[in-house]
């Protein structure tokens, strides 16, 4: 993994056609919004996913969705209460195939509001970009759309995973800090397409107007083409650094971590004039990643989730430390492709703060390199559970 000279715009990365009917392809968009009353920054994410989307591409199939699967036949055999009707089953289960669109906030009142699609209602194809979904436009260095969500729909519909809710956006990107693939195999990758970028422009959510300010935006981009979510997950990022040395802001600094890859990491990192990208592979004895996601002891704010990151190699040493409350962690479900109602149960936050420190190796000694303080983390983990609504 290195970083481009030259930033590729986000419509150049395409998925490989085997996941079109068995895949995801998740790109999403993490940036800060100004509350345009109370001036308290947020968090917020747009998401665009591609599930099995070429499996049912005229119509949208959620793998949750209650269909029954009873005949009139078997209806008898249950009315009659023969013993075939002990081997009835109330439901069928089916593979999901659809195109959605997430977008939401992280924090102590966490939502997400969802749109679902057949492949056959997008305009532009297999790709993460350019496309219009419903409503919903994703381009280079643009987005835009509304997503609504009444509490009746809700009710009616668990299988969306969906909050109640209203949230519109008109938002302008430009990636300013890129690396190619952190992971990548013969039809997978993992990209992070955008570890620094600048939004600018605003997002409404439930009536309330954020406004998103390019440098104070800490905007993030990624792209995951895959079989399959990553698990456990593990994820951080931010690019919203501070120098413990001098005590300056580092605009030109980043990091993301993700994984798990086959048992590794990928880390991409930037500090100021130095980058540093470690893609997730099988690793010698010279160069190791190690990292934890474990719980931390109650303070006055309440109880603790720990990200714990190192890095060592020929080179470098690294070491990221980043906590979140478990109060501001925002549990979410997200369908797997493989179906049988499986999901990946993912805590996320945007709220973490901590550290991180880069040494350089020089003989047997350490030198450091710098220590910086770390805001508005995006942190998150996760499992594949069986799903329950």
């Amino acid at each position: 993994m290195t970083a481009p000279k030259k930033i590729i715009n986000f419509s150049r990365f395409k998925p490989h056609s085997a996941l079109k009917k068995n895949g995801i392809v998740w790109a999403r968009y993490v940036f800060t919004g100004i509350d345009a009353i109370s001036g308290t920054e947020q968090l917020f994410f747009i998401e665009l996913e591609m599930l099995n989307a070429s499996l049912s591409p005229d119509e949208s199939v959620l793998g949750f969705k209650s269909r029954t699967s009873i005949s009139e036949d078997d209806l008898q055999y249950a009315l009659a209460g023969t013993e075939a009707a002990l081997n009835l089953r109330a439901e069928s289960i089916v593979t999901p195939s659809y195109v959605a669109v997430r977008a939401g906030t992280f924090g102590t009142k966490p939502k997400q509001i969802c749109g679902y699609y057949s492949l056959k209602d997008t305009a532009g194809g297999f790709r993460p970009s350019p496309i219009t979904v419903g409503n919903c436009s994703f381009d280079d260095g643009r987005l835009s759309g509304s997503l609504s969500c009444t509490a009746k729909e809700r009710a009616s519909h668990p299988e969306y995973f969906c909050d109640a809710g209203e949230v519109s956006w008109e938002l302008r990107c430009e990636i300013q800090k890129q690396f190619s693939a952190g992971y990548k195999r013969s039809t997978e990758q993992w990209i992070p397409a955008g570890v620094r970028a600048a939004f600018s422009g605003s997002i409404t959510l439930d009536g309330r107007e954020y406004s998103v300010l390019p440098k104070k935006s800490y905007g993030y981009i990624d792209a995951h083409f895959l079989r399959t979510f990553p698990a456990p997950y593990f994820h951080i990022s931010s690019s919203n650094l501070t120098s413990r040395i001098s005590g300056k802001a580092l605009f030109n600094s980043s990091f993301t971590v993700q994984g798990i890859f086959e048992s590794s990491l990928s880390l991409a990192l930037e500090l100021e004039d130095t980058d540093i990208a470690l893609e997730a592979k099988k690793r010698g004895a010279s160069e190791k990643i190690l990292w934890d996601c474990t719980e931390m002891p109650a303070d006055e704010e309440g109880e603790r989730l720990h990200w714990s990151v190192s890095a060592d190699t020929k080179k470098w040493v690294i070491d990221i430390d980043i906590v979140c409350h478990t109060s501001k962690l925002f549990v979410r479900n997200i369908e797997l492709p493989e179906g049988n109602r499986k999901v990946m149960k993912l805590l996320s936050g945007g709220s973490g703060t901590g550290e991180i420190k880069l040494y350089r190796r020089i003989g047997k000694s350490l030198e450091i390199i710098e220590d910086a303080h770390v805001a508005f983390a995006l942190c998150e983990f996760g499992q594949a559970e069986e799903g329950e609504i």
